[in-house]
């Protein structure tokens, strides 16, 4: 089973290759790195994130999901 995401998702920064985030809470995601797509619970693009933006934060909610490539991320829970 694979490990990958699970320390982003508890909070602490995690470099990533290729990986899926499902979203299951409230939560405050940041990202630095060269790609992430998030997209709603339906699956239409609600933002690309990229190099350009440098330490982003972003806002995501229950059934997003965020694809991260070549970056590093942490989810914190929202308040």
């Amino acid at each position: 089973m694979s490990t990958v995401g699970k320390t982003a998702l508890g909070g602490d920064w995690e470099t990533i290759s290729n990986y899926k985030f499902n979203i299951t809470k409230d939560m405050i995601m940041l990202f630095q790195g060269r790609s992430c797509n998030i997209k709603d619970g339906g699956g239409a693009l609600i933002e690309k994130l990229g190099e350009k933006d440098g330490l982003a934060e972003r806002h995501v909610l229950p059934g997003y999901q965020c694809f991260v490539m070549k970056a590093k991320v942490k989810f914190v829970t929202k308040d």
